[in-house]
């Protein structure tokens, strides 16, 4: 009897270190209730913050100010082919944040779907709904531990929530409109990345570090050059471009260019939002590879690194002599439609 009362014990002393372990993991759970406010506020985004491929860097402190407002707006995913995209900030993906490890993030986002684009840019291009219509918005943070009912919910047209959420986890996240529907609001353009640094900083040294947002477009034909997105297709997972960082083989046109021998450090982010990926540099091999961008998630040797929607990874390299070195979704039909670029090392 006496046997079972102190195993009995020791399995509640256990209980309560896990439970007390669990609570105390220098994890931050949950925020101060959400608020929702009318009225103009001010514009412009603000924060830790960059549109890629450049990464930003993390600010200081235990906590930070981050800013988003929404607006619609034309937007050319190449020359010839352009529509009225839904945007957190100013481009399509939206932009990077980047914060550390224990850092809260003080967050604001305005909805301004009700202030007219400039004339010039809309006024051949009424079929396009993007252009008039007026729309409730929301955000999700991967990133975030919060209820989602409360942070990540609708505002509307004028309106602005602000909410707080504390980094727990290293990695690469993703964020998006989480408003119903939600794949119409992503094929419009309302997707971005994350970049959360351990408290000390990611491990080891690079000459370069670029982030690459990689998405699907679903788009129809107004008229020669302009499109609205189409949410038939979108749901046969169809898509009509894929695309780093928002335009089609941007980096062929612009290559990026290094040194031979640098090592690269690669943020890489599949906002989908439907299909996979498989990202390849032709002519070197991921050395390493941190899937969702956490170091403790560690590869070596891949010479792609495969991934679904809302999936990431870091991935560093280093290219071996100069040359030009294409790197592409290794799903050559993604690659065809625009998911391609190039490395040029010098």
């Amino acid at each position: 009897m006496r046997y079972i009362f102190a195993c009995s014990f020791l399995l509640f002393l256990c209980s309560c270190n896990q439970t007390q372990s669990s609570s105390h993991y220098g994890k931050n759970y949950g925020a101060p209730t959400a608020t929702v406010s009318n009225g103009a506020e001010p514009k412009g985004i603000k924060g830790p913050l960059s549109y890629g491929p450049d990464v930003p860097a993390a600010a200081s402190g235990d906590t930070i100010e981050v800013k988003f407002d929404v607006q619609h707006k034309r937007f050319h995913v190449k020359n010839d082919v352009a529509y009225t995209a839904w945007m957190f900030g100013d481009s399509v993906p939206g932009p990077i944040l980047k914060v550390r490890v224990g850092q809260t993030v003080k967050f604001s986002m305005t909805n301004r779907s009700n202030e007219a684009a400039p004339m010039s840019m809309d006024m051949d291009h009424s079929m396009d709904m993007g252009h008039s219509a007026q729309m409730p918005h929301s955000i999700d943070f991967h990133a975030a531990m919060v209820n989602p009912e409360d942070k990540y919910r609708t505002v509307n047209p004028g309106e602005t929530i602000h909410f707080t959420w504390t980094a727990n986890y290293p990695g690469v996240f993703m964020y998006h409109c989480g408003t119903p529907m939600v794949l119409m609001h992503m094929t419009y353009g309302m997707i971005g990345m994350v970049i959360v640094e351990p408290k000390n900083g990611f491990p080891g040294k690079v000459d370069h570090e670029y982030a690459f947002v990689q998405n699907e477009y679903y788009l129809k034909k107004i008229n020669d050059s302009s499109y609205t997105p189409d949410t038939v297709t979108a749901r046969l997972k169809q898509p009509t471009f894929v695309a780093f960082n928002g335009k089609v083989a941007q980096y062929i046109l612009h290559p990026i260019h290094v040194k031979a021998g640098d090592r690269i450090r690669v943020y890489f982010m599949n906002d989908g939002p439907n299909n996979a990926t498989s990202f390849h540099v032709i002519g070197t091999i991921f050395d390493k590879v941190w899937f969702d961008g956490n170091p403790r998630n560690e590869f070596e040797g891949m010479q792609a690194v495969y991934l679904g929607p809302a999936c990431g990874a870091i991935m560093e390299f280093v290219l071996p002599e100069k040359g030009r070195y294409t790197f592409v979704d290794h799903s050559f039909a993604d690659a065809e439609m625009g998911a391609m670029g190039q490395f040029v090392a010098e």
